[in-house]
């Protein structure tokens, strides 16, 4: 028995030992700390002249889409109001939008904006609002408006996580000059810039340290850039998510290609570029009227849809092809369906080898798709190649006989898929090899 109570009373002893000891390590109670830790940030964000928010939505991952970044410069002008403008369109860039923020204490502190802002607009359920690429509701483009800090306390640069989808976020602290800026409409100017280097231009590209080219398309929906270029003959290709900054695009991640790393594109107003800063000078993005890598390479894998749309001839078609079209257009809307004819898209997909025709076509104000899928041959050195159909849907058997004048031609005879340079930006062109009288172009996508 006295050995029982002599070893109790060592660990009452020792407990409290291990108490006293906490209570030295922490002479604050959590409740304090945190509170100390939310008034830090609150003085942070407040005393500074205003912060850059990258954010970097993750939601839509689940839907196998990637999306870019978003671009928010933002002041925080009293512990209650904030003013921001965003990249997300020309309407969220150019008239500076006040709401509401505050800090909440939860597992991490956390910055909340709690009224409508040009955040929400990313981040709507409402397809209608957000043009959610899942194109559906209660996506929006997986984005956040409550993020946690990630840093035990703030400093000029911040890095936080979404609350609900965890997207990836980063502040920078701005200059009063930034903000200035971006609020007088230079972050819509920037949009508008990189908006219309498709309409404007046909091949962009940089030369690498090795004088390799480099090829790049903007994707400015899903807010992405993709570089292209040729090693030993094989196409290799990058994504990366790219926003718009009030000095031109920046990247998520730096980025390594042609012998160079950067993580900036800037516009150059005097020469209308963009260029590469290499920190010993500059690498300007070039535009070629001329295609820097053959099609029989990207036909697949870069160049992915050729769309001939309804509302203008393009260069590049044949009396032949507009006979037909006109004939085809005819008779969807003669056919008793009563449809009128829309976009004609040709999507292609190198790893399979296989070429999806879609022809869009609207009955009294509803979309439908009369489908043909083909399997084709590999592009030749002279881009020629064999469409085989493999599988038509419901609605393609539906318009059979009046999509027959096209689906002759598309059936029956070999094609070159190439370039049309002939127009500014380039476009893709389909030729029959068989009756060279029928040929046709398509927006390059």
């Amino acid at each position: 028995m006295r050995i029982l109570i002599t070893i109790c009373a060592l660990i009452i002893i020792a407990f409290s030992g291990c108490v006293k000891k906490v209570d030295e390590i922490f002479p604050e109670t959590p409740d304090q700390r945190l509170a100390k830790v939310l008034t830090a940030y609150k003085e942070a964000l407040m005393t500074a002249p205003g912060w850059k928010l990258f954010v970097y939505p993750k939601a839509l991952e689940s839907q196998d889409i990637e999306v870019g970044g978003l671009t928010y410069y933002i002041t925080f002008p009293d512990s209650n109001r904030t003013v921001m403008v965003g990249d997300f369109n020309t309407v969220t860039s150019d008239i500076p939008k006040e709401s509401s923020w505050h800090l909440k204490a939860t597992q991490r502190p956390s910055l909340v904006f709690d009224t409508y802002s040009y955040i929400h607009v990313a981040a709507d359920p409402d397809e209608t609002v957000s043009f959610s690429p899942a194109q559906q509701g209660g996506y929006g483009w997986g984005s956040d408006y409550d993020f946690s800090f990630k840093d035990a306390e703030p400093g000029d640069t911040l890095f936080l996580e979404g609350n609900f989808n965890h997207s990836d976020a980063i502040m920078l602290r701005a200059t009063q000059e930034e903000i200035t800026t971006a609020f007088n409409g230079q972050l819509k100017h920037i949009i508008e810039v990189t908006t219309n280097l498709p309409k404007t231009t046909s091949f962009l590209y940089f030369n690498g340290s090795d004088n390799n080219k480099i090829g790049l398309s903007f994707n400015n929906f899903l807010f992405r850039l993709n570089f292209v270029y040729l090693t030993s003959d094989q196409l290799q290709t990058v994504s990366v998510p790219f926003s718009h900054t009030i000095d031109g695009i920046h990247f998520k991640q730096p980025v390594t290609l042609g012998g160079y790393t950067f993580q900036d594109l800037f516009w150059d107003e005097a020469v209308d570029k963009y260029y590469i800063n290499t920190g010993s000078g500059r690498v300007h993005i070039n535009n070629s009227t001329d295609p820097i890598i053959p099609m029989n390479k990207v036909l697949g894998k870069y160049v992915v849809t050729i769309s001939v749309p309804d509302d203008s001839t393009l260069p590049g078609q044949s009396a032949t092809f507009a006979t037909v079209y006109e004939d085809i257009k005819f008779n969807l809307k003669n056919s008793g369906f009563n449809l009128d004819l829309r976009d004609i898209e040709f999507i292609f997909d190198d790893a399979s080898k296989t070429m999806a025709m879609l022809v869009n076509v609207e009955q009294d104000g509803v979309l439908f798709i009369a489908a043909y899928l083909y399997d084709y041959t590999a592009l030749s050195s002279s881009n020629v190649t064999k469409f085989t159909r493999s599988l038509t849907n419901g609605n393609g058997n539906a318009v059979e006989t009046e999509m027959a004048p096209l689906l002759d031609y598309i059936d029956n005879d070999d094609f070159k898929v190439d370039y049309f340079t002939g127009a500014t930006p380039a476009l893709g062109q389909f030729t029959s090899r068989d009756r060279t009288d029928f040929f046709f172009t398509g927006n390059i996508q």
